[in-house]
């Protein structure tokens, strides 16, 4: 009963409390009030022990007054903070924007997105078009996710002049382009293969360099920032790996245990049940600004199937709705693909935006791509500098952007 109470006045407070500015919500602002009475906690059971919530809520830095709906206590009846002051980091009695199992913004009322977000997860897989995956009966959870959040139909294979193959792609995803100066194979440094990073290296900036925190979480490397593929990892979906500017690669740039999926029946959890760093820092609410996982090539429907893929997702995902600073509104996730089948060229590639402010079956026509989508990235964590054709032109440059490629990600899709 307490818990369905603390939902229902989580709830009812998103709903009124809409109008959200600036650059947070509940529970960022260390210098935010909160106030109210308390719900009440309880000793015992449920919820690791007690929940307590601040019926009048806590006052984000961006102005959104939300109801705190307390962390969990202790085992043993201890008890959670009451209208946990803003600003807590989300472990025992850190506030609560979001009622637990949200997934997307199914009020009925619009909610206006912070301007800078805190946390922002990519998972990005292999070589569909939009339809195989999106509405397809192999891919259950991905679609519904696309049902329950946002989908952009115009998310266009146009990166490149050239059906380049998937190496060129994570980089210019992660950077704006695929060579130092110049685009696709016009320029300097151009890489146009799949070859390992310790065959050839960028020399650019990336998202992860402009990001004040970053981490990566490959599944199934043989260690940490690993630069050539073995066994079901493949270092050419590591873009990490391939920047020498980046120094930190080899303490941010992590494996993960790969995880055995079924290729053939759907809904069905993948095992063992994950339990890895990215697990940990989900669980432990020490995210970074920006992170970027990888499945194996089993589970990124490279080489395995679309609903293997799909497990995978329905596996990892939920963990990640579930915690602390995605029910505090602190996380953007996208489900991302690099490509098209290697057949074909220039159409839609399947998408999933993912947040508790985006808006339960949006839709967007507006057309879009790798680039538009690394300056969403940007603007989404305060970073005022455009990276090649995300600012509209390649670095250095040389040779042409597609037209799609600063469009407004953000606002087409209310995140």
């Amino acid at each position: 009963m307490l818990v369905a109470a603390a939902m229902s006045l989580a709830t009812a407070c998103a709903d009124a409390g809409s109008d959200v500015g600036g650059e947070g919500v509940a529970g960022r602002n260390a210098n935010a009030s909160s106030g109210g009475a308390s719900v009440g906690s309880v000793g015992g059971g449920g919820l690791g022990g007690a929940v307590e919530g601040g019926a009048g809520g806590s006052l984000g830095d961006a102005g959104r007054s939300t109801a705190g709906v307390g962390a969990t206590g202790g085992a043993s009846g201890e008890s959670g903070v009451s209208g946990a002051p803003s600003g807590a980091s989300g472990q025992s009695g850190a506030s609560t924007a979001f009622p637990v199992g949200t997934v997307c913004n199914s009020s009925g009322v619009a909610l206006k997105p912070p301007a800078r977000i805190r946390h922002l997860i990519v998972i990005l897989f292999e070589n569909e078009n939009e339809k195989s995956v999106i509405g397809a009966e192999q891919a259950p959870y991905i679609s519904s996710l696309a049902t329950k959040c946002g989908v952009a139909t115009a998310y266009q294979d146009d990166t490149f002049a050239k059906n380049l193959v998937s190496l060129p792609h994570y980089l210019a995803l992660t950077s704006g382009s695929n060579c130092n100066t110049g685009i696709d194979d016009a320029g300097t440094g151009c890489i146009t293969d799949d070859g390992d990073a310790s065959q050839h290296a960028l020399q650019t900036p990336s998202i992860f360099s402009q990001s004040t925190s970053w981490k990566a979480y490959q599944e199934g490397m043989s260690g940490a920032c690993a630069k050539t593929s073995g066994g079901r990892y493949a270092t050419k979906h590591n873009p990490a790996a391939y920047y020498a500017p980046l120094k930190e690669c080899s303490s941010n740039d992590l494996s993960i245990p790969s995880l055995t999926c079924s290729a053939t029946k759907k809904s069905t959890a993948c095992t063992p049940a994950p339990d890895n760093a990215f697990v940990s820092d989900l669980k432990n609410d020490d995210l970074a600004e920006f992170t970027f996982v990888t499945p194996t090539l089993d589970n990124d429907m490279h080489d395995g199937t679309i609903t293997q893929a799909d497990n995978w997702v329905a596996t990892y995902v939920p963990l990640i709705l579930e915690s602390p600073a995605y029910l505090r509104g602190e996380v953007v996730v996208q489900l991302l693909w690099d490509e098209q089948t290697t057949s074909d060229f220039g159409g839609p590639i399947p998408n999933v935006f993912i947040s508790p402010y985006v808006t339960a079956g949006r839709t967007s026509t507006v057309a879009i791509n790798h680039f538009s989508v690394l300056r969403s990235w940007e603007q989404a964590l305060g970073i005022a500098t455009y990276l090649g054709c995300a600012s509209g032109s390649p670095p250095g440059g040389v040779g042409k952007c597609p037209p799609d490629s600063t469009a407004d990600v953000r606002a087409a899709l209310g995140w």
